[in-house]
């Protein structure tokens, strides 16, 4: 699969909308991952006089798993679906804040995948001070509709 072959805006891939889409742009696909950019902004939810506290790395990694299944509809001429962020394995960060203007580098790789569609993924954040690695689980349900109905009604 070629990157030349495909969008590389990540709304075409993520359901997410300003302000809440905090990738960039698709750089790279692989078999099982993806590579993605973002450019810590000003403007950016969450945004602190320090920079983008690192704890937000969690919805950037998320997003960029999303955007892998993205990819995954759309060659299949289907739109992105919604998934859930489960829970982290291991969250390991090097740094408080990432400085605005600092661009980031996220990639990720499914490790295992189930039959109910939940799966593992390593995801690896490369900056200019150094490597930000993290686990995360997710799930992409088929039916969302339904786990949500589920969500509300437990409120």
């Amino acid at each position: 699969m070629q990157l030349s072959d495909l969008p590389r805006h990540a709304d075409y891939y993520i359901p997410h909308r300003a302000p809440m889409l905090l990738l960039d742009e698709l750089v790279e696909v692989k078999d099982n991952g993806c590579i993605a950019k973002v450019t810590i902004r000003p403007d950016m939810p969450f945004i602190e006089a320090q920079g983008l506290p690192s704890w937000v790395a969690i919805e950037i990694m998320a997003q960029t798993i999303a955007m892998f299944g993205g990819v995954q509809e759309r060659l299949k001429g289907n739109k992105p679906k919604l998934g859930f962020l489960l829970g982290s394995k291991r969250f390991e960060m090097a740094q408080d804040y990432f400085a605005v203007g600092e661009e980031l580098l996220i990639e990720i790789s499914l490790q295992f995948l189930n039959r109910h569609q939940i799966g593992i993924f390593d995801c690896h954040i490369q900056t200019e001070t150094g490597r930000t690695v993290a686990t995360i689980l997710v799930s992409q349900p088929d039916n969302v509709e339904s786990v949500l109905a589920v969500v509300s009604q437990a409120s």
